[in-house]
């Protein structure tokens, strides 16, 4: 083997360790997005029976004061909610951005094994 051959191979095995630490990092962010969807299943919950509490509370209550305070607890939901559904919708998006730019390293690292691969071969 002369020593253009060896550092190909060489080139070859480094970009097989990069292939390997780069799927290793998808499947973490893939498991990460997977964690974000049961957290905003959870959270899905969370509001439904936050707003059937509230809902509650509005007929147990029945001065004027009590009914505003029903209002503004319902304000305060849905800005919170709001706020939680933006966090939730941004983290998605950099996860898909990472999931994509890491399915492209992968792409890659694969094309230019199969170019040295070609070369070895000749």
């Amino acid at each position: 083997m002369d020593a253009s051959s060896q550092a190909l191979e060489q080139q070859l095995h480094n970009l097989k360790k990069q292939q390997i630490e780069a799927e290793n990092t998808l499947e973490k962010l893939k498991r990460d997005q997977n964690d974000q969807a049961w957290l905003e299943e959870d959270f899905a919950r969370v509001c439904h029976e936050e707003r059937e509490s509230i809902e509650f509370l509005r007929e147990v209550w029945q001065s004027p004061n009590a009914t505003s305070f029903g209002y503004y607890l319902e304000d305060l939901h849905e800005q919170e909610k709001t706020s939680w559904r933006k966090n939730f919708q941004a983290k998605n998006e950099r996860l898909q951005t990472q999931i994509n730019r890491c399915q492209n390293t992968i792409y890659q690292l694969e094309d230019k094994q199969q170019s040295i691969q070609k070369e070895l071969g000749r």
